[in-house]
């Protein structure tokens, strides 16, 4: 984890750990992804992918669509790094 403080979210329907992460985070990991792609159109897979991709940030990787429950500071303490994922909440 970084220096800045994060939010830290849990899935009520995993317990997963999701640490927030911004926008900008989300734009970055994108351009990573579609970097790695080899298709004849950059400019359009990056248009066509963006709203699928931050959605499924938006939400934990178990697939629940349930809303997200907000961790109160201090409530969990170890190797946070080793065992959280990435959302992006607006």
């Amino acid at each position: 984890m970084t220096a800045e403080a994060s939010r830290i979210w849990r899935c009520p329907s995993c317990n997963r750990l999701l640490v927030e992460k911004s926008v900008d985070y989300a734009r970055a990991r994108h351009a990573e992804l579609v970097a790695r792609t080899r298709a004849g159109s950059v400019e359009f897979v990056r248009e066509a992918t963006w709203p699928a991709y931050l959605a499924s940030l938006k939400r934990c990787r178990c697939g629940s669509r349930r809303e997200l429950k907000a961790v109160p500071p201090g409530g969990v303490r170890g190797q946070l790094d080793l065992m959280a994922d990435a959302v992006v909440l607006q």
